[in-house]
C-alpha cells in the first residue's frame, strides 16, 4: 500500500432537524452576510428557503441570493456569484441543493479570493494559477449524488462547447454541511436514480484500479456499494422511506469524502467520468445518467483489452453481488449483466440510443474526450477505444 495523508475537515450535522444549528454556526466562523446560492427555486416550495432565512434572522446574519445556478453549472453563474459576493461585502458562502449548486459554489469560494478570471483556477488551464485562499463555504444538501458536500473538488460548464472543466483544491472541503435525508424526499424520482448512478460511480471507478494490498479501502467500498444497490429499490417504492434516503445520503457523501477508497492507491484517473463529461456538455445530460450508460461499456472494453485485471472484475462480481462462478473471465461477465440490471431496475436508460444520442456525434464526443490526453487505469483510452466504448453503449 502506497503512503498517504487523510483528512476530511469538513463537519458534518446529518440527521433531521439539524438546519437548528445553521445560523449560530456561521457565526461561529465569523460570517456576518451571506451569499446564499440556490437553483431552480425548489427550496422555496419545499420549506427549506423560509427556515434558512428563520436562522439568518435568529442570528442576525445578512444575506444576499443568487438563485438560478443551473445543472451541469455554467461559468457564467459563478462569475454572477463572485460579483455579487464582492459588491455586496459578504464574508460567507452557504450553497443549498444538489451538486451542481455546491460545485459553483466551491468555484465562487475560490474565485472572489483571486484577481484574474475564475477560469484560470480550473484544473489543467494553460498558465493557470495556484489556488491560496478561498471564501468560507457551508452546504445544505438537497440531493444525494456527487459528493460535493464532503470533497474538495467541484465541475463547471465552460464556453461554446459546454466544456467540462475541474476545480479541485483541500481548501475547498465545505467547513460543514447539513444533511438531512428528508430533505430530499421531493427530489423527482429520475433525479434520485440518477444521484444514485453517480454515486456508484465514484465508488466503482475507485475499486477497478491496480490491485494493491488496500484491502482496509476496497472491502469498505464492497459495502457501501452494497447499501446502495439494497436501498436505491426502496425510494423507487417509498420515496419517504427514511432510513433509505438516509443510507443512500450518506453513502453519497462517503464515496468521495477525503477520497478515502484511493487512499494507498496508484492513481486518480475517473475515466468514465471523463467520457461522461461530453455526453452532458453535448447533450446537457443529467451527469449520473451518462455514468450509467457507459459503465457497463467500459467494463467489457477493460476486461477485454487488459484481461491481467480480471480478477479485479470478477472479485467485485463476488463480494458485491454474490456471483458464486469460479471462473474469473465468467464472473466477471456475469457481475456486468448484474449492474445492467440494477441499471434497468432504477429505470436509467438502456443505451445511448434510447437516451436520445446521435450516432453522428459519436466521433466528435471522443475527440473531445480525449483532448487533454488520454483516460484510463487500467487500460489506456485514446480516441479510437474512448469511439469503440461509446458505440458499444450505443
Amino acid at each position: 500500500m502506497n503512503n498517504f495523508i487523510y483528512s476530511i475537515p469538513t463537519t458534518a450535522y446529518f440527521g433531521k432537524g439539524q438546519i437548528s444549528i445553521l445560523g449560530e454556526t456561521i457565526k461561529s466562523h465569523g460570517g456576518s452576510r451571506v451569499l446564499l446560492a440556490y437553483g431552480g427555486g425548489s427550496i422555496k416550495q419545499n420549506g427549506i428557503y423560509e427556515t434558512i432565512l428563520q436562522q439568518f434572522g435568529r442570528a442576525g446574519l445578512a444575506y444576499v441570493e443568487l438563485s438560478g445556478i443551473q445543472p451541469n453549472p455554467r461559468v457564467e453563474s459563478v462569475e454572477e456569484g463572485i460579483e455579487l459576493y464582492r459588491n455586496n461585502g459578504c464574508d460567507f458562502i452557504l450553497a443549498v441543493g444538489g451538486g451542481s449548486t455546491l460545485d459553483a459554489c466551491k468555484a465562487i469560494a475560490a474565485g472572489v479570493k483571486y484577481d484574474g478570471p475564475v477560469n484560470d483556477l480550473f484544473v489543467g488551464e494553460p498558465g493557470g494559477a495556484t489556488i491560496s485562499e478561498v471564501a468560507p463555504l457551508a452546504t445544505i444538501l438537497t440531493m444525494a449524488g456527487t459528493g460535493s458536500e464532503m470533497d474538495m473538488g467541484g465541475v463547471i460548464t465552460v464556453g461554446a462547447d459546454h466544456k467540462k472543466k475541474v476545480i479541485m483544491h483541500p481548501l475547498l472541503n465545505p467547513l460543514f454541511s447539513i444533511l438531512d435525508p428528508e430533505y430530499t424526499y421531493t427530489v423527482p424520482e429520475y433525479h434520485s436514480m440518477a444521484g444514485v448512478a453517480d454515486i456508484l460511480c465514484h465508488l466503482m471507478e475507485q475499486y477497478f484500479t491496480p490491485d494493491v494490498a488496500a484491502k482496509v479501502q476496497d472491502r469498505m467500498n464492497e459495502g457501501v456499494m452494497k447499501v446502495v444497490l439494497e436501498d436505491a429499490p426502496k425510494i423507487l417504492a417509498n420515496p419517504q422511506d427514511y432510513d433509505a434516503r438516509a443510507n443512500i445520503m450518506w453513502a453519497s457523501s462517503m464515496a468521495l469524502a477525503g477520497f478515502q477508497f484511493l487512499l494507498g492507491k496508484p492513481s486518480f484517473a475517473f475515466p468514465l467520468h471523463g467520457m461522461g463529461h461530453e455526453l452532458s456538455s453535448k447533450y446537457d445530460m443529467t451527469h449520473g445518467v451518462t455514468l450509467a450508460l457507459l459503465t457497463p461499456a467500459w467494463m467489457r472494453h477493460t476486461m477485454s483489452t487488459a484481461p491481467a485485471y480480471l480478477p479485479i472484475f470478477a472479485r467485485f462480481a463476488r463480494n458485491v453481488f454474490d456471483i458464486r462462478e469460479e471462473d474469473d473471465a465468467k464472473a466477471a461477465e456475469e457481475g456486468v449483466k448484474k449492474l445492467q440490471a440494477f441499471y434497468s431496475a432504477i429505470k436509467m436508460p438502456a443505451n445511448l440510443r434510447e437516451a436520445g444520442v446521435k450516432e453522428e456525434d459519436l466521433n466528435v464526443m471522443a475527440e473531445k474526450a480525449v483532448e487533454n490526453g488520454k483516460l484510463g487505469i487500467l487500460t489506456p483510452l485514446g480516441k479510437d477505444e474512448v469511439l469503440q466504448i461509446l458505440r458499444a453503449a450505443f
